[in-house]
């Protein structure tokens, strides 16, 4: 029997998809503009996230704990919203570095720091006291 987190998960890239096809068919999302930008992000936020935020936000503790989709979607918000940053911010220098490397390092640290997070998580609530 299909359980009700896989329901919530298809149903979420289902609508990432609809998001997708009413932006092409309003040619909102064509080209590399704002709009183009804001549709892309979007669809990740719904396809990566919008099952997860809907079962975090009922309290639904399926096979994953609520505050371990809340920690994944606040991992998820930073990783969009830096990516959205960078590709806005061009191709400026912070002294002699390059953007791209300092948003890099950002990107490794808050998934790295996710993953570290969680693995700590995990390892206090499954050690024998």
């Amino acid at each position: 029997m299909v359980s009700q987190e896989t329901v919530v998960h298809f149903g979420a890239v289902y609508l990432a998809v609809v998001v997708l096809l009413v932006a092409g068919a309003l040619d909102i999302g064509d080209g590399t503009g704002p709009a183009a930008t804001a549709v892309l992000v979007l669809f990740y936020a719904i396809f990566f996230g919008g099952g997860h935020l809907y079962l975090a936000i009922r309290g639904d503790d399926g096979m994953v704990p609520s505050d371990a989709r809340w920690r994944y979607l606040a991992m998820l918000g930073a990783v969009l919203s830096g990516g959205v940053l960078v590709l806005y911010a061009g191709d400026r220098t912070i002294g002699t570095i390059t953007l791209e490397a300092v948003s890099a390092a950002f990107f490794v640290l808050i998934v790295g720091g996710y993953l570290l997070t969680e693995t700590i998580v995990a390892y206090r609530e499954h050690r024998p006291e």
